[in-house]
């Protein structure tokens, strides 16, 4: 099933960004088989991100959680919303691309 996850970060989050986009980026790199589409939702001025949304494929929504609390991210404190919902694509124009 899929899953839309959505992030949403703590007011002053780039000094967590800034220091764990490496260790971030290769966990979220050791679930590219479940995650077919995610990055960072930017501020309206498009300078500063203010969370994150993933479209992860998994066999329950327990199995999102887990990866997301193992998220270094996570550990420490960015995120101070965490949505997971089921998510069916009715509207799929990449696919014809």
């Amino acid at each position: 099933m899929l899953y839309l996850v959505y992030l949403v970060d703590i007011e002053d989050n780039m000094p967590i960004r800034q220091k764990l986009l490496d260790a971030h980026m290769e966990y979220m790199g050791r679930h590219l088989s479940a995650i077919r589409l995610g990055g960072p939702l930017l501020n309206a001025e498009q300078q500063q991100p203010l969370g994150g949304m993933l479209i992860v494929e998994a066999p329950s929504e327990r199995e999102i959680q887990a990866i997301i609390e193992a998220d270094p991210y996570h550990k420490a404190g960015l995120w101070r919303e965490v949505h997971i919902h089921p998510y069916k694509p009715i509207i799929d124009s990449w696919d014809k691309a």
